[in-house]
């Protein structure tokens, strides 16, 4: 257990650190806990749930996409560690200027394909690695001919390129440096720098982080966690948020209509306004296989656990 448990949601405990023989990693050098999204989460079940559709939090006007960038070596020249699937940091780094940035509407046309998405249970899926404008290695010669290798987008974050971009435009939009922020449920952030916390149901109640605006780009580029840009993040005034999902190549930005049109102006941000459409009702649920029914018992197992440990 930690300093943090006095605080905790009702019901809740933290999970036990699961290397005993090294201590957890630490935060970074001015973030801090401000509490939970269950006190502190301002956007709204609909916004959490439904982030890629038309809704909007509380106060924002508009929206829209910015398709985090892709980058193709050219011939002859080496791409590195940006290639290395070690990379202790694999956060998307600024390439060498040598690397040739093309934009997601410039591969659409050179494939001859639509900026949309292909479907996923009758619905269109947001910008990711199922778009046919995502490229490929193997289609690096289409752009560039003689290349080999794509520097592709890291799902779940944007890049750095991009956020030196986007960062001058969200200062001007608020009155304040300090952000919150959440960070995925598949992110291993709080796993690991401060335990997941969660209540007799196995539900996870999800930290709200505080850090300034200043320290969002050195906290990405120095290695260790986060390694990737919070799901949800906005500044304390609330003006705006910025939404970036696991598994997505894309990050939604919400905003005064201002804001948004400035975005969609900028030279160096590729902007995208899309909804995702629906061919057909998402299909019903299938019954629960041996696999399933194994992580029902389990955590049935950590529900009877925790409510002993709470009983202590």
């Amino acid at each position: 257990m930690i300093d943090e448990d006095a605080a905790l949601p009702a019901g809740c405990y933290v999970m036990d650190w699961p290397w005993p023989d090294r201590p957890r990693p630490s935060m970074p050098a001015g973030w801090s806990v401000k509490g939970f999204a269950d006190d502190l989460c301002w956007l709204g079940d609909d916004v959490i749930i439904n982030a890629e559709t038309d809704v909007h939090p509380p106060g924002c006007e508009d929206s829209v996409w910015i398709l985090h960038n892709q980058y193709i070596c050219p011939p002859g020249i080496e791409p590195g560690a940006l290639a290395d699937d070690e990379n202790p940091n694999p956060y998307p780094v600024a390439p060498p200027p040598e690397f040739v940035r093309v934009r997601w509407k410039e591969v659409a046309e050179i494939k001859g394909v639509p900026l949309r998405g292909s479907f996923w249970d009758g619905l269109e899926v947001p910008p990711c690695f199922r778009w046919d404008a995502f490229l490929s290695w193997r289609e690096a010669s289409l752009v560039l001919p003689g290349a080999d290798f794509v520097y592709q987008p890291v799902d779940a974050t944007i890049g750095q390129v991009e956020l030196e971009a986007l960062l001058p435009l969200l200062s001007a939009a608020t009155t304040t440096d300090q952000m919150e922020a959440m960070f995925a449920a598949a992110d291993p952030f709080e796993d690991e720098i401060l335990g997941r916390v969660l209540d007799v149901n196995s539900e996870v109640h999800p930290r709200v982080f505080s850090f300034t605006l200043g320290d969002l780009i050195p906290t990405m580029l120095r290695p260790g966690l986060p390694d990737v840009t919070p799901e949800f993040w906005w500044p304390e005034d609330r003006t705006w948020a910025v939404w970036t999902d696991w598994d997505l190549l894309g990050s939604k930005v919400f905003g005064s209509k201002e804001l948004i049109e400035e975005l969609r102006r900028h030279p160096d941000l590729e902007t995208l306004d899309w909804f995702p459409v629906r061919v057909h009702p998402p299909s019903p649920p299938a019954p629960p296989g041996r696999f399933e029914i194994r992580i029902q018992e389990l955590r049935e197992k950590q529900r009877k656990a925790a409510e002993e440990r709470l009983k202590k």
